[in-house]
């Protein structure tokens, strides 16, 4: 089972974050931003590299798209809930339907965790540390 982490753990910044995005210039405008506020971060740019990446590195927590090629954001957090139960989760999306919405609650998936794009860097970021202290 996964260690949740302390806010003092998450505010030092060893945080190890996988964005599964597969618009380049968002992937990339994540990962700068995310890396300045001291996160780790690797990008895969669908949900099957993603799981790729996942099985390769341990991971603190997944910040995910929904629609994406391969393998869409709901079914790879269908699969890593299969995998680790426990691991935090953050939903970015500009595309979400009601179903996919009901789909990532029923995955345990926090209603504060799923962000629909536009979002503020600020929103991001505090919902990522939310996450990793829940």
């Amino acid at each position: 089972m996964r260690r949740r982490r302390a806010s003092d753990e998450v505010d030092r910044g060893d945080i190890s974050v996988l964005v599964a995005e597969d618009e380049s210039a968002i992937a990339e405008m994540i990962q700068e931003v995310l890396t300045d506020e001291g996160f780790r971060v690797t990008v895969a740019a669908d949900g099957a590299l993603a799981l790729e990446e996942y099985s390769r590195n341990e991971f603190d927590v997944l910040l995910t798209d929904v629609r994406m090629p391969n393998l869409d954001g709901v079914g790879l957090v269908r699969r890593l809930r299969q995998i680790e139960a426990d691991l935090p989760i953050v939903v970015l999306s500009g595309y979400m339907t009601g179903k996919d919405f009901g789909d990532l609650r029923q995955l345990g998936i926090p209603a504060e965790s799923i962000l629909e794009k536009p979002v503020t860097f600020t929103r991001l970021r505090d919902a990522l540390r939310t996450a990793l202290v829940s």
